[in-house]
């Protein structure tokens, strides 16, 4: 479904706008469950549903949005996968549309990586008590200056209460990104900065490995003391200094 979805959004051309409109859509189906079931019950034809969509949302959302809600309400058929393929076809042409999808994807991993470094600044993000837009003026201090305007649409939205962590959502926009490459992302664990020629080397051995290419996204943290550490999907490979001593003391323990 995805593929055959995301071809039909791509030849609509949206706009900025039509994207906001999808935002827009995508909270009025996380806030109505009546709604987002509706739109996808299988027992309504597709043709249907997506006149249904055009009857409820025409004039209220940009009309490229329109047809873009349409179509994923008749690819869909449950509430929830409706719910994720509208965000989803959002969050795909906001990248799309940025200047550079790599800055793009590169400031999102940082980002989630900085929140998943601060336990603190974690909790304060995702806190129900702390209304959206307090949540949404703290990012926007993280990334003062120093990000495309896609990159804060983006971390606008992962701050949502969606049942999913801010860093969770954050990476998988980065993950999305990768996926417009028809890439996969590696996210690398260093004690300090790679080489190029590092970076290089490790590229060209995961891309032989996974058969397809690789964003690397490299993180540095010191308490690793030496080796990498590298996750791709859900394999991992763990060869820094800290596991090896995690290993040692949890085998004279």
């Amino acid at each position: 479904m995805s593929d055959r979805l995301d071809r039909e959004i791509d030849a609509l051309g949206l706009t900025a706008a039509d994207v906001q409109g999808l935002f827009d859509a995508s909270d009025a189906l996380a806030a109505q469950f009546r709604l987002r079931a509706t739109l996808s019950d299988p027992a309504i034809p597709a043709g249907s549903r997506r006149l249904i969509a055009h009857r409820l949302f025409d004039g209220r959302i940009p009309a490229g949005a329109a047809d873009a809600l349409a179509a994923a309400s008749a690819a869909s058929t449950s509430a929830g996968e409706l719910e994720r393929a509208v965000e989803r076809q959002a969050v795909r042409v906001t990248l799309m549309r940025a200047a550079s999808v790599d800055a793009v994807r590169d400031e999102l991993f940082h980002v989630a990586r900085l929140v998943e470094a601060d336990p603190d600044l974690q909790r304060t993000l995702t806190d129900p008590l702390v209304e959206v837009p307090a949540r949404q003026a703290l990012v926007a201090q993280i990334l003062a200056g120093r990000s495309q305007p896609e990159t804060l649409t983006l971390a606008d939205r992962a701050v949502l209460d969606r049942g999913r962590t801010i860093v969770r959502t954050l990476d998988e926009y980065v993950e999305e990104a990768a996926a417009l490459r028809r890439h996969q992302v590696a996210r690398v664990t260093v004690a300090t900065p790679l080489t190029g020629e590092q970076l290089s080397r490790l590229r060209t051995q995961l891309t032989r490995i996974y058969g397809q290419g690789i964003d690397a996204e490299v993180f540095v943290d010191p308490e690793v003391v030496g080796g990498v550490r590298v996750e791709v999907g859900d394999d991992l490979i763990d060869g820094t200094v800290r596991n090896t001593l995690d290993d040692a003391r949890r085998l004279i323990s």
